[in-house]
């Protein structure tokens, strides 16, 4: 096995959000403060970074890039009993339908699109649940209610932020937001020591190479500037440089098929790249499906990619096709964890995490029906222990 499909392998991402209800407009408080001390951990300076988003907009987003577009959906408030609400939320019934594992920070008030925290939760090394998840460092993606799945922005809140902040200084408008990003920093709070230092303006014309390549050097890997720059490689006809760019993204980004997919497209553009295309393409279900992207365009690639379904094939048949092979693929790792020469056997939180892992999965293929599976993806936490978690992907149970 290559060391990329074993890290991939263990790190299957997933994450959710909690509810409580209120009377008051007939709006639904999302998130008690109690609560949303625990996404403060995994998601730095929530309320800056929230702040920066709806200023700015999400950098490397489909639909929530524009500034002055993004409403924060939840702020910390110091009254427990009456968290501050920035605008009326939506219903409880609305939100259930976004992905179980994502926790709504902004919403797009152009596209309805999401810009969310992703809560991982996997057994470490030692067999064991990964101590204290919820202080984890949590991805940042942007979403859809009732999407098949997510793109990948950030890994953490802090590369999202200081990314906003250099793109602010390159473009010249920044001044203000470099403030308010800045506040805070250079004390200890954030563990990234090359992080917790004030952002110097005029240090993306210091160094000479342009944001994005400043970004990737100083700040940290970003899927999209990855992909920027392997396709300006590309048409300058340099397939070699062209491929390392795109390379380095499946490398620094890991549990994320949207890296994958880039790569068999890429792959694609130059000749007699069948056979490396399609297994890139396959990659895809190896990895949680969810995180191959937003639309049920990127499935369809996917699937013809990587030499499962056709072009002409309807989307029913592109998803079904795929169905039959991740579920081939699932029974060829299973009759191998059988093998005692390739497996020592999963514990039990291995067990539950691969299930949690496969409901997610089937829920992408048929359709992200995602309240429906809340209450069976609680029950998988739950006996195993994890009872938030398992409040978290099922706030109405909770």
């Amino acid at each position: 096995m290559s060391p990329i499909l074993a890290s991939i392998l263990m790190c299957r991402a997933s994450l959710g959000f909690m509810s409580r209800s209120s009377g008051r407009h007939n709006a639904v408080r999302l998130f008690s403060v109690s609560k949303a001390a625990n996404v403060n951990m995994g998601v730095s300076r929530l309320e800056t970074l929230q702040t920066l988003l709806s200023k700015h907009g999400a950098p490397g987003s489909k639909g929530c890039a524009e500034k002055n577009d993004l409403d924060p959906v939840f702020v910390d408030s110091a009254d427990e009993e009456t968290p501050q609400l920035i605008s009326e939320l939506m219903g409880i019934d609305e939100y259930v339908n976004l992905h179980p594992h994502l926790y709504p920070l902004a919403r797009s008030k152009s596209t309805g699109n999401l810009v969310c925290a992703l809560r991982r939760a996997y057994a470490d090394d030692t067999n064991e649940w990964y101590e204290n998840s919820a202080s984890a460092p949590w991805p940042i993606v942007e979403a859809k209610l009732g999407g098949l799945g997510m793109r990948l922005l950030a890994l953490n809140s802090e590369h999202l932020m200081r990314r906003i902040v250099c793109e602010c200084d390159s473009s010249g408008e920044g001044k203000e937001l470099i403030d308010i990003y800045n506040e805070g920093l250079g004390k200890g709070k954030i563990k990234d020591t090359g992080l917790d230092q004030p952002y110097e303006p005029g240090s993306v014309d210091k160094l000479g190479y342009g944001v994005d390549k400043y970004v990737l050097l100083r700040v940290g890997p970003f899927a999209d500037i990855y992909e920027t720059l392997a396709l300006g490689h590309a048409q300058k006809g340099d397939e070699s440089s062209a491929l390392i760019s795109a390379e380095a993204a499946n490398n620094k980004i890991s549990g994320f098929a949207s890296t994958f997919l880039f790569y068999a497209r890429l792959l694609n553009s130059f000749p007699s790249r069948e056979e490396e295309t399609r297994d890139a393409a396959r990659m895809c279900l190896r990895i949680p499906l969810p995180s191959i992207g937003l639309s049920e365009e990127e499935f369809k690639q996917v699937a013809v990619l990587g030499q499962i379904a056709d072009n002409s094939d309807s989307m029913p048949e592109v998803m079904a096709k795929l169905q039959r092979m991740y579920e081939k693929m699932k029974e060829h790792e299973e009759e191998q964890a059988k093998d005692p020469r390739q497996s020592q056997g999963k514990t039990p939180e291995q067990a539950a995490i691969d299930e949690a892992s496969y409901l997610l999965d089937v829920v992408a293929l048929s359709g992200g029906n995602w309240s429906e599976v809340r209450p069976k993806l609680a029950e998988i936490y739950r006996s195993v222990g994890q009872n938030e978690m398992a409040d978290f992907v099922d706030p109405k149970n909770s």
